[in-house]
């Protein structure tokens, strides 16, 4: 579907804006609260509403894509003008700063969904180069500013990106006619993949949520560093992306994914190893080989998916494992915030380590049946890779 400018613009300008504030709250978390399930709990509520929307998506799927992108902005802009606000007035609360990350974080799944169903991979795309290159590192050096200065700035990104959005001339219905919402549920032969994927969510989130942290205290970085810092670990989010063809080709599913799940592991013991605040740079490209390995190991469990369902796995059976994934981002933030309590935050990263090796031998689990080739895969080499 060819879709208008507009809407490509506002994916661009809602992604510089997710950047800034993906940057901005963790700090402004830590600022208020020192307690890591606290700051943890920012993360949690930030990737809450993806299980709600996944959940509930087939009530709005029907809406005009214009007015959902156009809304979901406009409320965004709101929610952080108003934290900027408490900011500026020295009165944010923790409590203050996770009602604000579920907003956000809505916003977030909604128009992650519209773009994911609009069939135009270019929406995706230009909010990741905008979230990567311009907002996450311009949300550090924001901050440094002045703490307030990121909120009230992204009230204007997000503005425009409501705009462009509500400007768009022709209506953006969805890309087929919606059929009667069946029942979210994992496909036959599939729950092993499903594990798995829930292990690899644990292992993934718990260290997100105590990300801050670490960086701030382990690395001694400031906040544009930080910035810079999630930039650099999503462009290797994207790089990992890209070399998981080559990788189930050369290996195979089931061994891909073993293989990186251990460098993932082994990654983030280095990290946790080699933290130093002289040489920072040292842990963060640590951090960043487990960022990509980590992503290349999501994109092979995604093609495990069909081959131990025995046919092509989409719809229902599809935002299943969605489900379990977003379970366990959540699930994982909130222990990873805890275990950090406990012990140390550079023990989360040890205690991660151990459960990609976890995951990386329960996907031995995972037994492919005799399927049909995938339309996504014509030539058949991802399934016979398994």
């Amino acid at each position: 579907m060819l879709l208008d400018p507009r809407l490509r613009r506002s994916a661009t300008v809602a992604g510089v804006a997710e950047g800034v504030v993906a940057t901005a709250l963790p700090l402004l978390a830590v600022n208020v609260s020192r307690d890591p399930l606290a700051v943890a709990g920012v993360i949690a509520a930030q990737h809450l509403p993806w299980i709600l929307v996944a959940l509930v998506w087939h009530l709005v799927a029907r809406t005009d894509r214009r007015t959902v992108v156009g809304l979901v902005d406009t409320v965004r802009a709101l929610a952080v003008g108003y934290l900027g606000v408490l900011a500026l007035a020295g009165s944010e609360t923790i409590l203050k700063i996770q009602v604000v990350a579920l907003v956000v974080g809505l916003g977030e799944a909604l128009t992650g969904s519209v773009e994911e169903e609009t069939g135009d991979a270019r929406l995706s795309t230009r909010g990741m180069l905008g979230l990567a290159l311009v907002g996450m590192p311009l949300g550090g050096f924001l901050y440094e500013i002045f703490i307030a200065v990121p909120f009230l700035m992204d009230v204007l990104f997000f503005a425009l990106a409501g705009l462009f959005a509500l400007f768009v001339r022709r209506p953006v219905a969805p890309p087929v006619p919606m059929a009667a919402p069946a029942r979210t549920r994992l496909a036959p032969g599939t729950l092993p993949v499903a594990i798995t994927a829930l292990l690899a969510s644990l292992a993934r989130s718990s260290v997100l949520a105590i990300l801050v942290l670490f960086a701030l205290h382990d690395l001694g970085l400031g906040a544009p560093a930080w910035g810079l810092l999630l930039a650099g670990l999503a462009a290797a989010t994207a790089a990992g992306g890209w070399v998981a063809p080559e990788t189930g080709a050369a290996l195979g599913l089931r061994s891909g994914f073993a293989v990186v799940a251990v460098l993932s592991g082994a990654a983030l013991l280095t990290a946790a190893e080699v933290a130093d605040p002289l040489r920072p740079w040292t842990a963060a490209l640590a951090l960043g080989v487990a960022w990509a390995t980590a992503t290349t190991g999501s994109v092979l469990l995604r093609a495990l998916l069909p081959a131990a369902a025995g046919r092509p796995v989409a719809g229902p059976a599809l935002r299943a494992l969605h489900l379990v994934e977003w379970v366990g981002i959540c699930v994982g933030a909130l222990a990873g915030g805890w275990l950090a309590r406990r012990f140390a935050v550079a023990d989360v990263l040890r205690w991660s380590a151990g459960a990609w090796v976890v995951a990386a031998a329960s996907v031995a689990g995972v037994r492919r049946r005799v399927v049909p080739v995938v339309a996504e895969d014509p030539s058949g080499k991802w399934l016979d890779a398994a």
